[in-house]
């Protein structure tokens, strides 16, 4: 145990992360990180010689980190504090989301590529724990020896696959490829609904990462390639990437608008100030993806569900976690609000009026926007539900699914008659 650790990026040390009270931490990046790299891990931390305050350091490397009940379940396994950010990223920073590794300052970086342990076995053996008893197992916390972490809520594993076996990374050298979601049993089919919401996005003309539905030991599993891992002379590079909660400095705990979070306003602002390059492009499609959202009845598309790539210049990231919340008996309320709401039921015609203005275009282009995205969901519902049928059997979630678009897209045209 140190009171210090390494950031690593592709690496090189980018800075330190100090541990402070009640488990938050305090960055630095390291003089040789500014004098030749001066690339920053966030827009919401710029490269600089001063150290950053613990609010800042820890609302963005927090938001590397699982929630909810894996959190907790870590947390508990390891024997420190669900609120400890510090002991989190000291035993799960290793392979995290974009390109940064983060591992002690008593600890040499093992960058040897290819090092990696075969866990299809002990994969099969935890999915059959986790149907048996559900809300006892997770499948992150059953992989122990994982030194790795994602956010989310979401039950999910960072994986390396060749051919049909699944690989955990053995040191920072080695990267993972593919993310795992399992079934949850609060969801019924949710790998289907993420997988056909994730390839009708992509029919319909969005940057999408490749993803699919593979059984493993009778087991259906969601498999989505990682967008921020590229293959480069047979070894597997990380790419820098951060969620828009990160960017603007927001905890993960705020990510949704109604606790303190980012709304299409703040998201609109940051695409302006930091996308740009490409004129209105990006802000007209994060427009369509909001129209997209509505139609599948994605209610949980909140700040962290949207990301920024870090290349030669910032890119909006493809899109990830489509899943219709709709189709669920939940609450349905979406993650920011339309206009002045977060309630479907109380959306009207005046709403997207004040959506327009929020995204800073004019009603009469956010007409023909949602025309446009209405269309273009409708030729392809059917056509999709068809073949997923037949590669993956019939299903309710398929009825379900396809009763809530129709129904989403007759409600969108009823506001702009």
């Amino acid at each position: 145990m140190t009171d210090r650790l390494q950031v690593i990026w592709n690496k090189r040390l980018v800075g330190t992360l100090d541990r402070h009270k009640k488990g938050r931490v305090v960055f630095q990046y390291s003089q040789d990180w500014i004098r030749n790299e001066s690339a920053p891990v966030s827009l919401s931390l710029p490269c600089r010689k001063e150290k950053f305050a613990p609010a800042a350091s820890t609302a963005f490397f927090e938001n590397l980190l699982p929630e909810s009940n894996t959190r907790t379940v870590l947390a508990f396994r390891h024997r420190f504090g669900k609120k400890d950010t510090y002991a989190f990223l000291e035993n799960f920073g290793e392979d995290c989301a974009g390109a940064l590794s983060i591992i002690p300052a008593d600890q040499d970086p093992d960058f040897t590529p290819g090092q990696y342990e075969n866990i299809t076995q002990e994969l099969i053996e935890a999915l059959d724990k986790m149907l048996v008893d559900p809300g006892r197992y997770k499948l992150y916390p059953e992989m122990r020896q994982a030194k790795l972490s994602l956010a989310g809520a979401q039950d999910k594993l960072p994986v390396y696959i060749k051919n049909t076996q699944f690989f955990l990374p053995k040191n920072s050298g080695s990267a993972t490829t593919h993310i795992i979601k399992p079934i949850n049993a609060g969801f019924n089919d949710i790998p289907r609904n993420e997988a056909f919401c994730m390839e009708l996005a992509q029919r319909s003309g969005f940057s999408i990462p490749r993803s699919k539905i593979k059984k493993i030991g009778g087991h259906e599993l969601f498999i989505v390639d990682r967008y921020d891992r590229q293959e480069l002379n047979k070894e597997i590079v990380r790419i820098h990437q951060e969620d828009f909660c990160q960017a603007m400095g927001y905890p993960a705990e705020q990510k949704y608008q109604e606790t303190g979070g980012p709304g299409f306003a703040e998201c609109r602002e940051l695409i302006d100030e930091y996308l740009s390059n490409k004129g209105a492009t990006n802000r007209l499609l994060f427009i369509r993806m909001m129209i997209f959202n509505y139609i599948i009845g994605n209610h949980d598309a909140h700040g962290k569900n949207f990301s920024i790539l870090h290349s030669n210049d910032f890119k909006l990231a493809p899109f990830y976690d489509l899943v219709s919340t709709q189709v669920y008996p939940l609450e349905n309320k979406f993650a920011m609000a339309i206009g002045r709401t977060f309630r479907l039921d109380r959306i009207k015609n005046h709403s997207f009026e004040i959506f327009a203005r929020d995204m800073n275009v004019r009603k009469k282009l956010l007409i023909s926007l949602t025309n446009e995205m209405c269309e273009a969901v409708g030729n392809e519902v059917n056509g999709l539900m068809a073949d997923h049928e037949r590669s993956y059997g019939e299903a309710r979630i398929y009825e379900d699914l396809n009763r809530v678009i129709q129904s989403n897209i007759v409600q969108l045209k009823t506001f702009f008659r």
